[in-house]
């Protein structure tokens, strides 16, 4: 632990070096995740134990080696460090169970109490004849917003009573809500559920005033905004590039920009996945902080934008 800290300050003092000679705002993750400890241990049979199989398929496969990585709080807090990274938003799972949302939320609470100024939390939400109780629940705890959720894996729509419930909840109480998006072309993942983007677009109709996240670029929705008036319906659509260079080049950066506008681009890591696994070992924030910097072509305001405005704008962070 008194390791942990030393490196933790050395890197801090590391980072602020870098961010003189770079950009001066607050840099804030907006997708990662923690998982307790009890799941880290044997992944597949915790999650077939908990009835969690698409968990298992995605994360822990038989047939190849897993790109999932594992952190706990202090790692991740060193990995921010050297990131440069002030904030992170601890995102709940998709889970397919409400007892297994709500098992992940009391120990993503643990984490935030332990670095309440680094740490947001998003809360795992199952949407079902519960999800008010659910969602009080995490207010409670201290969450800030709803999410990762999956209408594929978690089986909902714009047309489910549940959903309903938990935009108009989250519109009153000012939470987002981050959905993942899967690609809808490119990639023939076997474990990879797909979600339609015109679904997005009728839960953007559904509740005009929801700011909706759509994780891993909104999986080519941004191109389908050329089209003035489904701009208009997406108005608070906003797109995290977390995991983008297991689908994309780094052009895709500027490539969105062109296509949406910089105001709705948020900075995502999905750590602690490996999201360069042929050169990562284990997890780490720093390598695609630079990785973006470097090639996304993007410029130092665009960069602020990316990295932290957006977001803490979105939240009324400051």
């Amino acid at each position: 632990m008194q390791m942990m800290l030393y490196l933790s300050k050395r890197l801090s003092l590391q980072a602020q070096m870098l961010r003189l000679s770079t950009l001066h705002a607050m840099i804030i993750d907006c997708h990662t995740h923690a998982y307790p400890s009890e799941l880290v241990t044997n992944p597949r049979d915790w999650a077939m134990t908990q009835g969690e199989s698409h968990w298992a398929e995605l994360i822990a496969p038989l047939d190849r080696p897993s790109i999932q990585g594992w952190s706990d709080l202090d790692s991740m807090l060193v990995s921010m460090d050297a990131a440069c990274v002030d904030q992170a938003v601890l995102l709940g799972w998709y889970w397919e169970h409400e007892s297994t949302c709500r098992w992940h939320n009391e120990a993503m609470a643990k984490w935030m109490q332990a670095a309440p100024k680094r740490l947001i939390g998003f809360a795992a939400i199952y949407p079902n004849e519960n999800v008010i109780d659910q969602l009080e629940a995490a207010k409670s705890m201290g969450f800030r917003g709803v999410g990762e959720l999956h209408m594929g894996v978690q089986d909902f729509d714009r047309a489910d009573l549940h959903w309903q419930a938990m935009a108009r909840w989250c519109v009153e109480n000012d939470w987002p809500i981050n959905c993942h998006a899967t690609e809808t072309a490119g990639h023939n993942h076997p474990r990879s559920i797909p979600t339609p983007l015109q679904d997005f677009v009728h839960l953007a109709e559904t509740e005009p005033d929801l700011k909706l996240i759509l994780a891993h670029w909104g999986g080519g929705l941004a191109f389908f905004e050329q089209n003035p008036n489904l701009r208009k319906k997406l108005k608070n659509v906003y797109y995290d590039c977390a995991a983008s260079p297991l689908l994309y080049s780094m052009g895709i950066f500027k490539q969105m920009v062109e296509l949406v506008g910089i105001d709705k681009l948020l900075f995502g890591s999905d750590y602690p996945l490996r999201i360069f696994p042929r050169l990562e070992k284990s997890p780490e924030m720093m390598r695609y902080f630079r990785t973006i910097r470097d090639e996304s072509g993007l410029s130092e305001s665009e960069l602020s934008n990316l990295y932290g405005d957006n977001f803490a704008r979105m939240m009324s962070l400051y």
